[in-house]
């Protein structure tokens, strides 16, 4: 069953508030330990940080596309 476009800017939206939580616990997180982190741990950390950016700026321009495909 095809999903409408309002339903696929609805389900962009969920994940775009997603990846907004989950960046400001992650940021939350690194205040409290990064000086407990190895030189690897942060390293993965900011590639986590990066990949989920690149992440939340596709999804940011698809809900652009969704709303002007509806007129919004």
């Amino acid at each position: 069953m095809p999903i409408t476009l309002q339903e696929q800017l609805d389900q962009v939206e969920r994940d775009i508030e997603l990846y907004l939580e989950f960046d400001k616990a992650e940021k939350a997180r690194f205040n409290r330990e990064s000086y407990l982190w190895t030189a690897e741990d942060r390293i993965e950390w900011q590639e986590t940080q990066s990949n989920n950016a690149q992440r939340l700026r596709e999804l940011l321009e698809e809900r652009d596309a969704l709303r002007r495909q509806l007129g919004l």
